[in-house]
């Protein structure tokens, strides 16, 4: 067989080879991206002034569980608060789709027609004290003390005995009005209400919903601008957001560029420059080479014993940053050397035959000549850097920060960290911000590895012409 036909075959593999890998990438981008894409509707309710929380209610004599949906938030001011919403109410429908899970809301927010802003229909149920007033346990049901005046409009008196609300049997005050909201958001209607008054057994038809508008503005970029600037919000994920993790991140790499950079150039310099040729050289080159290849949390557990621990440094900005500057240190010197023997060795000749020094060789020609190469492996560790989560895990960093670090001695999180905290959230939207967090991450690593293309070709260039 021939070398060309050999070669052919060889170029038909790796162009396969390539081409299945940029597949692949664009497919997990394009799935991320659209797992992402509700976060503009969950930030459109957030900016309406509300926050959703999932409940549930246990039908009693039933393994049954119904679930419902409440305002855990209502910001004044806002415009769910002009409407009337308040925490603790229960929402029932937005823009006519039924809603028993937050997801619904936003759903129905994210595929409302219309263009940026759209004015949605809202149904929802007052929280207790203002639907039934007061109530208190008795034997054989709920006894209402003081009727609410909506209560009052629907027929109840003090002393009613509430028996069952749609069907529902009543045992306890909490969950009477937890039956009401249930059967109400299923009938989408009037809900008998069985009393008894005087020893005599009632029924009542009741809606207690409310209705209204409220506006809502669906603008990506405000939303999307709005993640990457706001403080990380634990309970809701319409208001997760990114910035305690970045800010983390950019302090952390700072922390580990001004260590690694350095000492990584100087490590190359003197290995490949100055160091003699020697069992003990070759014993440090084969060690930086395996340290290179360590795992990642073998690196945290070394960042957790020695820095955090041993100096004191804790569970710092300081402490990721040295962590992650000892995982990336063999990696730098490695590139360094690689991009420093490419260096012609005839260069170094011709400076050393014109009376520079060793020095001035290396500093004023070796160096230039490399620093495509170099500035390549560094901008690529730094990628590496950015989206290690193991070692700064094993650290102790925290899953989740709801401020800003503000100096090295503050405990911090970063975006790798934070995506993981979101992703194993079993509540409805924290899936959504993690696949946000992700494309931001993805979209940092691109830029970075575009600026070392960018770098790597500018200099070249310029030292060859």
């Amino acid at each position: 067989m021939s070398r060309k036909v050999v070669g052919g075959a060889f170029g038909v593999l790796a162009g396969a080879a390539l081409g299945v890998g940029l597949l692949v990438l664009v497919v997990l981008i394009a799935t991320t991206a659209l797992q992402a894409a509700p976060i503009t509707a969950m930030r459109a309710v957030a900016e309406a002034g509300i926050s959703l929380s999932l409940r549930s209610l246990e039908v009693p004599g039933t393994r049954e569980s119904r679930p419902y949906v409440t305002v855990a938030q209502a910001e004044a001011g806002s415009p769910a608060a002009g409407l009337g919403l308040a925490r603790g109410d229960a929402l029932l429908a937005v823009g006519g789709v039924s809603v028993d899970r937050p997801s619904r809301a936003w759903e129905a927010v994210r595929h409302a027609p219309g263009g940026r802003e759209v004015t949605l229909a809202v149904r929802w149920v007052p929280r207790s004290e203002v639907t039934l007033g007061t109530v208190r346990a008795a034997a054989g049901g709920v006894a209402v003390v003081n009727p609410s005046p909506a209560a009052q409009a629907a027929g109840l008196a003090p002393g009613d005995l509430l028996l069952s609300v749609g069907g529902i049997p009543i045992t306890g005050t909490r969950q009477a009005w937890e039956a009401l909201v249930v059967a109400v958001g299923a009938r989408n209607g009037p809900v008998e209400v069985e009393v008894e008054r005087g020893g005599e057994r009632r029924v009542l038809r009741w809606d207690p919903a409310r209705e209204g508008e409220l506006p809502f503005v669906r603008d990506p970029l405000r939303a999307w601008w709005g993640f990457l600037t706001t403080l990380n919000e634990p309970r809701y994920p319409e208001r997760a957001g990114l910035l305690p993790a970045l800010v983390g991140s950019l302090y952390v790499v700072l922390v580990m560029a001004a260590v690694a950079f350095p000492l990584g150039i100087a490590g190359a310099v003197y290995l490949e420059e100055y160091a003699p040729t020697n069992a003990l050289t070759r014993t440090i080159e084969v060690l930086v080479a395996n340290l290179a290849g360590t795992p990642s949390a073998v690196v945290g557990i070394i960042g957790l014993e020695v820095f955090a621990r041993a100096l004191g440094a804790g569970r710092s900005v300081l402490a990721g940053g040295l962590t992650l500057a000892v995982l990336t240190l063999p990696t730098m010197i490695v590139a360094s050397r690689e991009a420093l023997r490419a260096v012609p060795r005839t260069l170094r000749e011709a400076a050393l035959a014109l009376g520079a020094t060793r020095w001035e060789t290396v500093r004023h020609h070796v160096l230039p000549y490399a620093l495509p190469g170099i500035l390549t492996g560094t901008i690529l560790s730094f990628s590496r850097a950015l989206g290690e989560a193991a070692p700064l895990l094993l650290l102790g960093a925290f899953l989740f920060v709801t401020y800003v670090p503000q100096g090295l001695g503050d405990s911090f999180t970063v975006v790798p960290l934070q995506i993981f905290e979101w992703a194993t959230r079993p509540q409805d939207g924290f899936a959504t911000v993690a696949a946000a967090a992700i494309v931001v991450l993805v979209t940092l690593l691109l830029l970075l590895n575009a600026v070392a293309i960018l770098l790597r070709n500018r200099f070249q260039r310029r030292w060859a012409g």
